[in-house]
């Protein structure tokens, strides 16, 4: 399988951005890696609904979306989405390769921090941040293809 896109993005399969991504990549398979909407077939079949005509999609859980990418020598332009920076690194741990995660989305709550327009952290989450960019994961900040690129690892890395 031919990643052509990482993202964190807490909607997941969601209108207008994922039909900006799938059309400016050419993707042609989204793969959803989220634990707790792999095994809900209610939450699943919603989610499937958002799938834009003409790509496919399929909801794993985070190993076994790292154990299919690793075993498939399909030519397929994906995307793999995930929900936030610990089903991420969940996701690297489980031995899915990544060198440049785009970071689109993760909304804002009480506990978090405004790091960009779009994407609020917690502090336990600005770790995980940290430990990816540590590790060499790139994370670029950048909501649709024609929106500019923030370097969330080095932004992250600033920060106190």
């Amino acid at each position: 399988m031919r990643i052509s896109l990482i993202r964190v993005d807490d909607r997941l399969i969601h209108g207008q951005v994922v039909m900006g991504w799938t059309q400016a990549l050419g993707i042609e398979q989204i793969l959803v890696a989220d634990d707790e909407i792999a095994v809900d077939e209610t939450q699943k079949q919603l989610l499937l609904m958002a799938v834009p005509a003409g790509v496919t999609a399929d909801v794993l859980t985070i190993a076994d979306s790292a154990t299919i990418v690793n075993a498939s020598d399909s030519a397929v332009s994906t995307m793999v989405l995930v929900r936030g920076p610990a089903e991420l690194a969940a996701l690297r741990s489980a031995g899915m390769p990544m060198s440049t995660v785009n970071v689109g989305n993760v909304h804002t709550a009480p506990e978090r921090k405004r790091l960009t327009k779009e994407v609020h952290a917690s502090d336990e989450e600005i770790g995980i941040w940290r430990d990816l960019a540590a590790a060499g994961v790139r994370l670029e900040a950048r909501w649709l293809p024609s929106s500019p690129v923030t370097d969330l690892g080095r932004l992250v890395g600033t920060q106190s």
